[in-house]
């Protein structure tokens, strides 16, 4: 359920740190769990914030039983998500224990998995935010974070534009490539973001077609053709034409992307969801402010996606180091977590379209 819209601050958030927040992020990827511990300071109030990468960890979801049970979340009966949120919630609280070990931190700060996300529906679903979650750690848990602003009437996503804005300010436009794309950009003093159009999401299953978990860097895409036909048809999608803010999920993808891409033979349809997931990024950036992008996701790594990108975008892309590249997602989450637990606005309506700015997120666990 949502929080109240103006929470109390947490007292021990207070000042300008360091503060210490391990952020989750499982992307609609599947690929696994992101884990990233995070220091945040200011140099004095007034000051920007900064940040410092304690640790990151990886758990793929591969050999375990997430790789069958969260995609079969998407179709289940409201009973069996129920049922497999708490489960989901005691194996995330298994992995936060163990990776924190005996280290210090202050909060944490969880993303959940998305099953569901249609907020044109006034509905989104993230599994694994129940209190199960906190049980046994020693410090406040941020979860949650989207079902709020869906109620007020947003679309509940994307939600790293804040921390985008608020941590990579240098950058003047921020992109991620992850289960699908989505970038954010200042806008005459407000931010601007949305999703761009899909990305890994529709890529690694005709990969895994093709016998590999995902495309590397791009090369089986490079010696496919793609379909024109298909490409013509994709572009058309009301999606694209539509204004910002707007959000995809898995649903869209079922109802407008699948039908035309199946019919392909496996390395065709892969050629044809690269060219067409550099398309919608290119389409996307042509609205936003010149300079460099900042380009971070899974998606990163294909370099044939990348070129495609600054082919027909005619922009340069960015790529940080690897642990940025691989952990900025939970990196932001950490920090919407810290917003969330000092009472500041951590989602924002020219970003997500509600009716105004919210201090969201649910909070578990210790809240002494």
């Amino acid at each position: 359920m949502p929080q109240s819209e103006t929470p109390t601050p947490d007292s021990r958030f207070s000042g300008i740190g360091p503060f210490t927040v391990l952020g989750t992020m499982s992307g609609t990827s599947l690929d696994g769990l992101d884990l990233a511990q995070v220091d945040f300071w200011k140099d004095a109030p007034t000051e920007p914030w900064q940040k410092r990468i304690e640790a990151t960890h990886f758990i793929p979801y591969e050999n375990t039983p997430w790789a069958q049970d969260l995609p079969a979340a998407y179709t289940a009966s409201a009973s069996q998500r129920i049922q497999t949120s708490k489960a989901y919630s005691r194996w995330l609280n298994a992995q936060l224990t163990s990776f924190i070990g005996d280290s210090h931190v202050d909060a944490v700060a969880s993303h959940g998995h998305t099953i569901a996300h249609e907020p044109e529906k006034n509905f989104t679903l993230q599994i694994g935010n129940d209190p199960e979650l906190a049980h046994g750690l020693p410090c406040p848990v941020v979860c949650d974070f989207r079902v709020a602003d869906v109620a007020r009437g947003g679309q509940g996503a994307p939600l790293v534009p804040v921390a985008d804005a608020l941590l990579y300010g240098d950058y003047p436009v921020c992109l991620n490539l992850g289960g699908f794309s989505n970038a954010s950009w200042d806008h005459n003093g407000m931010r601007r973001a949305g999703d761009l159009g899909p990305a890994n999401f529709i890529l690694n299953p005709y990969a895994q077609a093709l016998g590999h978990p995902f495309d590397p860097s791009g090369e089986l895409a490079r010696s496919g053709q793609p379909d024109p036909a298909v490409l013509h048809t994709l572009q058309d999608l009301a999606y694209y034409h539509q204004p910002f803010p707007k959000s995809l999920g898995r649903e869209w993808v079922e109802a407008y992307i699948d039908a035309s891409l199946k019919p392909l033979n496996p390395l065709t349809a892969l050629a044809t969801a690269t060219e067409h997931s550099a398309w919608a990024v290119a389409k996307g950036l042509a609205q936003a402010p010149p300079g460099k992008v900042l380009t971070t996701g899974g998606g990163a790594k294909n370099r044939y996606l990348l070129e495609r990108i600054e082919a027909l975008s005619g922009r340069q892309l960015e790529v940080p180091s690897e642990e940025e590249l691989n952990f900025k997602e939970a990196i932001c989450f950490a920090f919407l977590g810290l917003l969330r637990l000092r009472g500041e606005k951590n989602v924002w309506a020219s970003v997500t379209g509600g009716p105004k700015d919210g201090c969201d997120g649910t909070v578990l666990g210790d809240l002494t």
